[in-house]
């Protein structure tokens, strides 16, 4: 029958009057479903561009582009605290009603974690609420600070003391010894502290990249970071390997990092009968699931040790990064911290420690504090679903004055988690592009300390938060006591380089974690020995 009426309107309808009726059917088609989601849909009353009310296009190309932080900036400022960012997505920047969300497990991460890196998911990536609270179980002690505390020796020996050694082994080779000075890359000497340490607690060994001056790790770290954003949001990429050969092989790298780690920890158990020491892999390799008793598999155990390299490594390092980049746009507080440090400190042969560093220097607590304002190392793409009923979700969920429903036809809206947006939020930071410490000093402090949002929040607050602060403590301190900075003579960006009378910041990208874009390019530095 079907095909009798087709033949028959084919049979009278030319093929250049029927392919026009077909797309403008489409067009109509498409053009009322825009209409519906504009008008009536279930996120209507959410304000945001109109192109955003029926297309995720915008969304995702800045997501795989790394500038997903930007544009979220960018709308908040022009919408509010709630925009509608996608045809089911809305972003949210409001600082009390982030805190919220994120108090809880009930608000489950997107379905963009499930489309993870490897085959299983990881602490950081499952959107499994048991998953999460169990890993967490298993490996908090280790991230307590009494538990960083004991280790901290380990800390400053592979971490601000190796890089003093490489930088004064650049100070004595260097082209220009007559003038004292040798440039180095912050950016790659906080990288080299990151692998090292977390090498040491994590894996039992350093990974020596910075004797080796290896920038390897750190690239690769930044190549799987740009896979994961397409892995994301084009789940079809995970099988093109042939158009993305660089990409994969960074993560391939990675992997065979952990791979290697935990092959060689479970042959030296077997040859000698217990383990060198009890570090975060040893913790991953012992554990069980504490309903059947079995141990973690070895696709997990991957997952988790990749997790552990970034995590333990690329947010702690591109926070300095993007410290020691305020600090050169604005001389006066870098003046101010490194008087500060010279004064309390004055013994150059004894390294500062944590607790003494934060205890003496509290304009380093608030440069610190200023800058993971500015440049929130977890600043990508961050969605949550909608609580289920069953989880308290109700019928939706008020948001910001706006109701968003989780009834069938919203059943798949997520809400975005615009943590560098609430960082720049005018009516909580006045001047909110500009890098002042003193916001963490005055009578605002303990305030605007409750607003950040750099270290999460509640139910997934960041586990390593003691170990990054550890190591932010004792890699500022003693490298500004020791060295004096400034940046290169041709330096691209600095505070001759203004936007709107304010220094600009060099380019960056955030897939999940974020820092420089051109590091090789911007984030050079000549040092040369502090006077005593």
């Amino acid at each position: 029958m079907w095909h009798g009426c087709i033949s028959e309107l084919l049979g009278s309808t030319s093929m250049p009057a029927l392919v026009g009726a077909v797309l403008t059917f489409c067009v109509l088609a498409a053009m009322t479903r825009s209409l519906l989601f504009y008008f009536s849909g279930p996120l209507s009353k959410v304000p945001g561009p109109f192109l955003n009310s029926f297309s995720n296009i915008p969304l995702f190309y800045n997501i795989i582009r790394g500038t997903y932080y930007e544009y979220s900036i960018k709308l908040h400022t022009q919408y509010g605290d709630l925009v509608r960012i996608g045809c089911d997505h809305v972003s949210l920047s409001n600082a009390s009603e982030l805190r919220r969300i994120l108090a809880t497990h009930s608000f489950r991460k997107g379905a963009n974690y499930e489309r993870s890196m490897f085959d299983k998911p990881s602490v950081f990536s499952t959107t499994d609420a048991d998953l999460n609270r169990t890993r967490r179980r298993q490996l908090g002690s280790l991230y307590s600070m009494a538990s960083i505390r004991a280790m901290e020796d380990l800390v400053l020996e592979h971490g601000v003391l190796s890089l003093i050694k490489s930088w004064d082994g650049a100070l004595a080779t260097s082209k220009t010894h007559e003038s004292k000075t040798a440039t180095v890359s912050y950016y790659y000497g906080f990288h080299g502290i990151g692998f090292d340490v977390i090498g040491i607690l994590g894996f039992g060994q350093s990974f020596n990249v910075i004797s080796q001056g290896d920038t390897t790790m750190a690239d690769a770290i930044h190549g799987m970071m740009t896979l994961l954003a397409l892995f994301g949001r084009l789940p079809v990429t995970r099988k093109m390997r042939w158009a993305f050969p660089r990409l994969f092989a960074a993560k391939d790298y990675v992997a065979t990092i952990g791979t290697r780690a935990i092959e060689s920890r479970k042959s030296f158990v077997k040859k000698n009968g217990k383990p060198p020491c009890i570090d975060i892999l040893q913790k991953l390799i012992d554990a069980r699931d504490p309903e059947t008793g079995q141990a973690i598999d070895m696709p997990s155990l991957v997952s988790e040790t990749a997790a552990l390299l970034v995590a333990g490594t690329d947010t702690t390092s591109n926070t300095m990064s993007w410290t020691m980049m305020h600090l050169l746009h604005y001389p006066q507080a870098y003046q101010r911290l490194c008087s500060d440090i010279r004064k309390a400190f004055p013994d150059h042969l004894t390294p500062i420690r944590y607790e003494e560093a934060r205890a003496r220097l509290p304009y380093l607590t608030a440069v610190i504090s200023e800058s993971m304002r500015l440049n929130p190392t977890v600043a990508g793409y961050l969605p949550r679903r909608l609580p289920a009923a069953n989880d308290g979700g109700g019928s939706g969920v008020d948001l910001c004055g706006y109701f968003i429903p989780s009834d069938s036809a919203a059943a798949t809206t997520e809400i975005c988690l615009a943590f560098a947006a609430s960082h720049r939020c005018s009516t909580t930071w006045p001047n909110p592009h500009v890098f002042d410490p003193e916001r963490f000093l005055g009578p605002d402090a303990e305030a605007n300390a409750k607003n950040m949002l750099a270290f999460s929040s509640g139910a997934r607050m960041c586990m390593g938060r003691n170990l990054a602060w550890v190591e932010m403590y004792t890699t500022l301190a003693n490298l500004l006591r020791r060295y004096d900075f400034r940046l290169p003579a041709n330096a691209p960006y600095g505070p001759h380089r203004l936007r709107n009378g304010i220094p600009e910041e060099i380019p960056g990208t955030a897939f999940v974690t974020g820092g420089p874009k051109f590091p090789k390019r911007d984030c050079l530095v000549e040092i040369s020995l502090a006077a005593c």
